[in-house]
């Protein structure tokens, strides 16, 4: 399972990629800026993004599938909409558990779709 992230500031890219890298070792971790995203969003085709803007890349514009997204803005209300195989919800706080909780819905999913974002 690849996570992408790709969030502002760099302190908290950083800072959620190593965590996430620590507390799931057998998942992998990118960690980008957000100037990037569009490129390892098609080069990795990841399973999870958290970027700090909504998911572009529809359908016959990106990779061959869709990755589960969150639109994480920790400075913003709210700070986090998520969209989940056809689900949409707001975080209104986002805590390291809601992260870690994402990790492991997606990486369930992923064993039984390849529409994990489809939203």
């Amino acid at each position: 399972m690849v996570v992408l992230i790709a969030i502002e500031p760099r302190s908290y890219r950083q800072v959620i990629g190593q965590t996430i890298q620590a507390l799931r070792p057998h998942v992998e971790v990118v960690v980008l800026d957000p100037d990037t995203l569009g490129v390892g969003v098609t080069r990795l085709e990841p399973d999870l993004v958290f970027a700090d803007r909504p998911d572009t890349f529809g359908p016959g514009s990106g990779p061959t599938r869709r990755p589960a997204w969150v639109e994480f803005r920790p400075y913003e209300q709210p700070p986090a909409r998520v969209c989940l195989a056809g689900r949409r919800w707001e975080l209104e706080e986002v805590e390291l558990s809601d992260l870690l909780s994402l990790v492991d819905e997606v990486e369930g999913l992923s064993r039984t779709t390849r529409e994990l974002g489809n939203c």
